[in-house]
This record gives structure tokens, C-alpha cells and sequence, in this order.
């Protein structure tokens, strides 16, 4: 069970994207019907301070081959906006914590 839910972005059938807090760590999810395309996450949802994100991405095979994903490390602040391509079928997952 999640403490918050924040709805980030969404069209039905179409693509979707959300924020979960669980204590002090964020959970975001995203993900797109077959077709690909490129979501902004808003990350403003964030109290003030700086945060470790553990970042899923599509890999570059995403759209032939759904275990192709790129893991990456990033610092981010609620006054960032980063853009993510997800493939066909694809999405992005992040764990943010609080540093």
C-alpha cells in the first residue's frame, strides 16, 4: 500500500504515467500502448531537497525484444523536467530516494 499517489500524465488507451510515495521514496511508472513515443516526467511532485533516481528505460531492441532496458543512475530536484522515449509497448520505472 502506497501513502501517495500523484497522477503525472495520461490519455486513455493511449499512455500513462503516475508517482507513488511510500515513506520517503517515489516510485514513477509509465507506459505507452503500441505506440512509441517520447513522455516528459515533471518531477515537481518531489518535496524540496536532492534524490538519487534508479532509472528503467526502453533499450534500444525494446520494440523487438521487451527484456532490452537501459538502467541508469541520475540526481534530480522537483525542479526538473526530463523527457524519456519508450518504445512500442514500452516505459520507464524509477525508484527515487532522498539523499
Amino acid at each position: 500500500m502506497f501513502d501517495e499517489y500523484v497522477p503525472l500524465q495520461s490519455k486513455v488507451g493511449k499512455y500513462l504515467s503516475v508517482a507513488k510515495r511510500k515513506g520517503d521514496e517515489w516510485f514513477v511508472g509509465a507506459l505507452t500502448n503500441w505506440d512509441k513515443r517520447t513522455i516528459t516526467i515533471d518531477f515537481s511532485f518531489l518535496p524540496a531537497g536532492t534524490y538519487k533516481a534508479t532509472v528503467f528505460t526502453d533499450g534500444i531492441n525494446a520494440d523487438r525484444n521487451a527484456t532490452d532496458y537501459r538502467k541508469t543512475e541520475i540526481t534530480v530536484t522537483s525542479d526538473m523536467v526530463l523527457k524519456y522515449d519508450m518504445a512500442s509497448g514500452g516505459g520507464v520505472a524509477m525508484r527515487i530516494q532522498k539523499l
